[in-house]
């Protein structure tokens, strides 16, 4: 599974979008507000137009390797 980190504009942003995805997937937080979904999942952000940065896609054990290591 392809999995994207993104990190959100502003705190508005990522209060809203952080409730969207978690209402709908299961999101991975990292530490300094980055966040891990499976990359099909940001069309949830798309339909919303909440605004994010996609900082890295990667594979599902790199995003549980990051996540053990934060």
């Amino acid at each position: 599974m392809q999995m994207a980190r993104i990190q959100f504009h502003s705190d508005e942003d990522e209060a809203k979008g952080l409730v969207e995805l978690a209402k709908r997937i299961r999101v991975i937080c990292l530490p300094d507000n980055f966040y891990e979904i499976p990359k099909k999942s940001l069309a949830i952000l798309e339909d919303l137009k909440i605004p994010y940065m996609l900082i890295k896609e990667e594979g599902f054990d790199h995003a549980i390797h990051a996540l053990r290591n934060a």
